[in-house]
Formats: C-alpha cells, structure tokens, sequence
C-alpha cells in the first residue's frame, strides 16, 4: 500500500512538472517573448530572454538593472494608453516557419550575444549556444476600428548553455 501511495505521489508530481514544462521550447519561449514586449509588467522576462545572464548580473550589481526594467514597463505602458478607439496590443497568433540555425549561424548567434555583455560591460564571457532556430511568426492585434490586423516577424531563438533559451530579435541573415 505505501509503494502505490509513493507511486502516485511522485507520478503527480511528474505529471504537474511536465505540464508546467511544456511551455518551454521554440513555441513557449516566442509566446512568452510576444507577451512580454507587449506587457506593463513585461521588462524583467523581456530582459532576461533577450541579454545574457551575465549581463543582467553586471546591471544589477551597478543598481542600473531596476532603473532600465522600470523604463521598458513605462514604455510600453505609454505605448498602451496611447492605443485608439478599439485598437489592442500584439498577441501571438501562430507560428508560420521554424528553420533551424547552421552551425555558422550559432556561432554568429554568440558573436551577438558576446557583443551585448561586451557593450554592457561584462567580462570574460563565454556564449555557448547549443541548438537554434530562426522562427517567423505571425501576431495579431486589433486597430482603432476594432479589426484583426496580422504582422509577420522573423527571430532567432537559441539555446544558450547554463542559460536557457534566448531571443535575438532579428534574422538568421542579420545576426552576423
């Protein structure tokens, strides 16, 4: 009786920690992305998905980090308030093409990436991204008149080691 009750404690907690993963991946971290760029609260997960660690640990430890979250929410809550008549902000709609990244590709995704911690400051820092792919996507949102309108957008989004997955808000062509 104790082994089944073990069993099915641990298989309920295997089954909560696989559905709280699944939003992870390309599709998770492009949803979460669009959300947060789109979002009041958005700025600390659109900083986190789109510079490395380390640098947001340089902005931290330079008490710059809260100040430049603080100024993205500000941002895009004017970019709210702003919006007319029935107009909405971006939502994810779908995913139009995945390709994945070659391998001179990944190594451009870490040139970027280097360049970034490069610009803010921090050093000896060594990008590895493991595996990418370059998604086109499509959101959707509504105009003053209150009708669907559609917009195309071209990302990386790369596996970066001891990170996890990150966005470079650009093509595959333009990482280089």
């Amino acid at each position: 009786m104790l082994v089944l009750i073990v069993f099915v404690v641990f298989f309920i907690l295997g089954l909560i920690l696989g559905v709280s993963l699944a939003g992870s991946g390309t599709k998770g971290t492009v949803k979460t992305y669009v959300k947060a760029a789109s979002s009041k609260k958005g700025g600390k997960t659109f900083y986190s998905l789109t510079m490395p660690d380390e640098v947001i640990k340089v902005l931290k430890d330079s008490n710059k980090y809260d100040d430049k979250v603080d100024a993205y929410n500000d941002m895009i809550e004017d970019m709210i308030e702003d919006l007319e008549g029935k107009e909405s902000a971006p939502k994810f709609d779908k995913i139009m093409r995945e390709k994945k990244l070659t391998k001179s590709q990944l190594k451009k995704a870490e040139q970027y990436f280097e360049r970034i911690a490069e610009k803010y400051g921090a050093e000896n820092v060594d990008i590895t991204v493991t595996k990418g792919k370059e998604v086109k996507f499509r959101t959707k949102h509504k105009n003053e008149d209150g009708d669907y309108k559609q917009e195309k957008v071209t990302i990386c989004v790369v596996k970066v080691k001891g990170e996890g997955w990150k966005i470079a808000p650009m093509s595959a062509d333009s990482l280089g």
